[in-house]
């Protein structure tokens, strides 16, 4: 048997005629799937960030700024192109194999990375951890859409999102602990050799498509007799070609270019400017940039309910909405003078629940749901390929800020963050700019279903 064979999705087999069955089968799916996803996609962002916390005693170690910018753009790069390959592949494979493939290759990444200090041997690794890690987020997306109906694909897509902050909180907390008493390297191996464990569970409890159990699809279980039409009148390259050509997707992706500049700035940047420009410990640090997930996971969980009830389903201007917020709490989080605990607690609070409100929309909503179900993971490729691209670009961009702002005063390097932190609220302001024209998105589509 061929691998590629191994990974393509089940056949359809005949259809379970008892509704009983079908309902608990339905119901048992959604849960193990939904748990290994949110658990398991977590912990792939664990042994993704790991950098991030680990920037000053790697510099203390010997590498440079510039160097730590090149190796975070080395994933990014990697996980830029991959999450497009694999959005597109998700579409067509069987994601229950597909996604724990991923974190287990992370897994063994990481662990090596814990015994390789050298520069050009770890900007390698780190570019082969990024090509694994995109194995995850879009098929997951592939596996909501197809266990969840149309209606409730964004409520779910909000619930599983919760799964990047858990991964981030644990990073912040447990990566500064880890290095605290057992070094840099150790936060690499340590949660490498977790990952090996998690991965296996993830292939235990995930499931392939419904079909492939003899169930209906998510869409005909729950009665949505519309989306069923239009799901039987395209194939999956029909509608993953139209993804290509709606200028409001790659307007979206754009959009998510410039948030992923600012989300992975903080992300990767933000421990050692809170410990360079505020004086923090590397644990003080850590304590606070890990409200951000902490409460960017609250801002997903309840991202579709506040779009659904407040905002009318207008999930564009919910976007705008929350930018502004974002942008406030990242302003107030740069600005504030350093000894000021609380206001930064504050801060990064509010910029956390506004990224997480944003990531369910820019990262992947607004696409997906310009789209048919059977192009979702070609959505989330194509937004993914520029968002990273716009990550990538960021460690670049910072790495090469730092080392320009970098002066030696009675013998030890200070950095300068003026210019750091004015990329990271440009970047914002472009993203919200850029979301303007969506608002007339869903309409468009309306227009073009009605004259087709």
């Amino acid at each position: 048997m061929s691998i590629l064979k191994w990974y393509s999705t089940g056949k359809e087999k005949p259809r379970i005629t008892d509704p009983g069955v079908i309902k608990s089968t339905f119901h048992k799916a959604r849960l193990q799937s939904m748990s290994a996803m949110i658990i398991g996609y977590g912990m792939y962002y664990v042994v993704k960030m790991t950098i991030g916390v680990a920037k000053k005693p790697m510099l203390e170690y010997g590498f440079t700024a510039s160097q730590l910018g090149q190796i975070g753009a080395a994933l990014l790069i990697a996980y830029a192109m991959g999450k497009f390959v694999h959005g597109f592949l998700g579409d067509r494979v069987n994601v229950k194999k597909l996604v724990p493939t991923g974190l287990l290759g992370c897994a063994v990444i990481n662990i090596i990375l814990g015994f390789t200090p050298f520069f050009y041997a770890f900007l390698v690794l780190w570019f082969v951890n990024g090509w694994f890690q995109s194995m995850g987020s879009a098929p997951c997306i592939v596996s909501i859409t197809q266990w969840f109906s149309k209606k409730k694909v964004a409520t779910y897509y909000g619930v599983f999102s919760i799964a990047h902050y858990i991964g981030e909180g644990a990073t912040y907390i447990f990566s500064a602990w880890i290095i605290v008493h057992f070094g840099w390297q150790a936060a690499f191996w340590m949660p490498g050799a977790a990952c090996l464990v998690m991965a296996l569970l993830m292939y235990k409890f995930m499931w392939d498509r419904p079909q492939a159990y003899g169930l209906p699809t998510a869409n005909e279980f729950e009665g949505e007799v519309e989306e069923v039409k239009k799901e039987k009148v395209k194939t999956t390259k029909e509608a993953q070609f139209e993804v290509l050509k709606n200028p409001f997707i790659w307007l979206i992706a754009l959009s998510a270019a410039f948030m992923g500049i600012a989300r992975y700035s903080l992300s990767s940047w933000g421990v050692i400017f809170l410990q360079e420009a505020k004086s923090y410990t590397l644990i003080g640090a850590g304590g606070i940039m890990s409200l951000s997930p902490l409460m960017g996971g609250l801002g997903s969980f309840f991202s579709g309910v506040i779009s659904d009830k407040i905002f009318k389903s207008n999930h564009a201007l919910t976007t705008i909405f929350f930018g502004l917020v974002m942008l406030g709490g990242l302003i107030g989080f740069c600005h504030t003078a350093p000894g000021h605990e609380y206001l930064d607690m504050l801060w990064i609070s509010v910029f956390g629940f506004g990224m997480g409100v944003i990531l369910c929309f820019v990262g992947g909503m607004l696409a997906v749901d310009l789209c048919s179900q059977k192009a979702a993971g070609a959505a989330m490729g194509t937004v993914g390929l520029l968002a990273y691209a716009g990550a990538a670009l960021q460690d670049l961009a910072n790495g090469w800020m730092m080392d320009l702002s970098k002066i030696v005063v009675d013998g030890k390097v200070i950095y300068n963050f003026d210019n750091i932190t004015m990329f990271w609220m440009g970047s914002v302001a472009i993203m919200i700019l850029l979301i303007i024209p969506c608002l007339w998105a869903k309409k468009r589509k309306h227009i073009d279903e009605a004259e087709g």
